[in-house]
């Protein structure tokens, strides 16, 4: 027998992918000017609360930009060097003077055009609680029709002989912004709810 539910909860954090890029023609100077504005980028956000594991640098990188000539050779113009942050937010009031809107306009106030913001998600910094809820329900749906359907034949449930479980988690927002122009003004950024739904599938013996 099958029991399926959805628990639902008000995310209390934002996990935030966001990082800069600079192109120049010598690869020297796009390593310094990363350095430089990652820099400025990470004392943004300390200054914002972001602290210890809420800040993690999440890749680097440096490759050549290249073109097809005329005369079908591949010349490279410049080198693009990057580098990621992943970010957590914990203070998720539009008002708050730290809320994600506010804290990714100072982001690019501060790193301009270089700024990439590659990710911006919902969620619950424990999710334990969430599953419980999910699979009680889904256990007492499933159990609600076995019974009703042990008595329609007249029978007990005796025993659970097999318990299998599917989840799914579903997250009510995820964004990708490929520039920001440094005088932009805060987005309105949403919370919504998260939600858990799982389905359980019992098998009783009836007797």
């Amino acid at each position: 027998m099958t029991g399926t539910a959805t628990a639902t909860a008000v995310p209390d954090i934002v996990r935030l992918t966001i990082g800069v890029s600079v192109t120049q023609t010598a690869v020297s100077d796009a390593f310094d000017a990363v350095a430089r504005l990652s820099t400025a980028l990470t004392e943004t956000l300390h200054a914002r609360g972001v602290r210890g594991a809420d800040l993690t640098t999440a890749g680097l990188s440096v490759h050549p930009q290249t073109h097809w000539s005329d005369g079908g050779r591949q010349e490279t113009t410049g080198f693009t060097a990057s580098t990621t942050f992943r970010v957590v937010l914990r203070e998720l009031e539009p008002e708050a003077a730290n809320s994600p809107a506010a804290v990714i306009a100072a982001c690019v106030s501060v790193g301009g055009d270089a700024i990439r913001l590659d990710g911006l998600e919902f969620d619950l910094d424990d999710r334990s609680d969430l599953a419980t809820k999910a699979r009680e329900l889904a256990w007492t749906a499933a159990e609600s029709k076995a019974r009703q359907f042990a008595d329609l034949a007249d029978k007990d449930l005796v025993e659970v002989l097999e318990v299998l479980e599917d989840f799914d988690q579903i997250v009510p927002m995820r964004g990708r912004v490929a520039a920001m122009k440094a005088d932009s003004a805060p987005i309105a950024v949403e919370r919504g709810e998260i939600e858990e739904s799982i389905s359980v599938r019992v098998r009783w013996a009836m007797a």
